[in-house]
């Protein structure tokens, strides 16, 4: 699997979130609950019911996004983070961007801890079937069942970062998954 390995530093994001079950498919269904109701929530619909542009939280994050730093600069990180934190007790799903901006009103601050990454590509974020080979489930079940078991490192924490690059393309969502990782104390070097 191509993947690159990065450190980053404490990330500052603002967004908002939602608890998630034990269960591991009930969870997913929460996380993606969350997406929708950031991506369309708000939004005027044709007809049919389907949205005509993008909901207030995303309006709201793409706003935060691209409030400047103190220096002038705007975030290195140019799209939305999905945080999953402490699956196996229950936890929590964020939606979030880097910002400077103070929480307030729907957004919330969160920290996405310091840690060196273990970075994947995919490019099918909102894939409807699972079993799509470029969708975030299928590229984080090849992570865990064949990269991980052969890498030399292990699970450094229990955060997963999905990194949802800019894009107007929702069927085609280019995204990077993000793992926590170190070397494995197991590896002899």
């Amino acid at each position: 699997m191509e993947f690159r390995i990065e450190k980053h530093d404490t990330i500052r994001v603002v967004g908002v979130s939602t608890p998630l079950s034990q269960d591991v498919e009930k969870a997913y269904g929460e996380a993606e609950a969350l997406w929708l109701k950031v991506l369309f929530e708000g939004s005027p619909q044709d007809a049919e019911g389907n949205p005509l542009e993008y909901g207030v939280l995303c309006d709201e994050l793409n706003a935060a996004v691209n409030v400047k730093y103190p220096d002038g600069s705007i975030t290195k990180y140019n799209g939305f983070f999905g945080i999953e934190t402490e699956h196996n007790n229950g936890g929590e799903y964020i939606i979030a961007v880097a910002s400077p901006m103070p929480e307030g009103g729907n957004l919330k601050e969160y920290t996405i801890p310091a840690h060196t990454w273990a970075i994947f590509k995919g490019n099918n974020f909102f894939a409807e079937e699972y079993t799509d080979a470029a969708s975030a489930i299928a590229v984080e079940e090849r992570i865990y069942s064949e990269w991980l078991p052969s890498s030399g490192y292990e699970i450094a924490d229990n955060v997963n970062v999905n990194f949802l690059l800019p894009t107007t393309d929702l069927t085609n969502a280019p995204f990077e998954i993000w793992l926590p990782v170190k070397k494995n104390s197991d590896t002899t070097v």
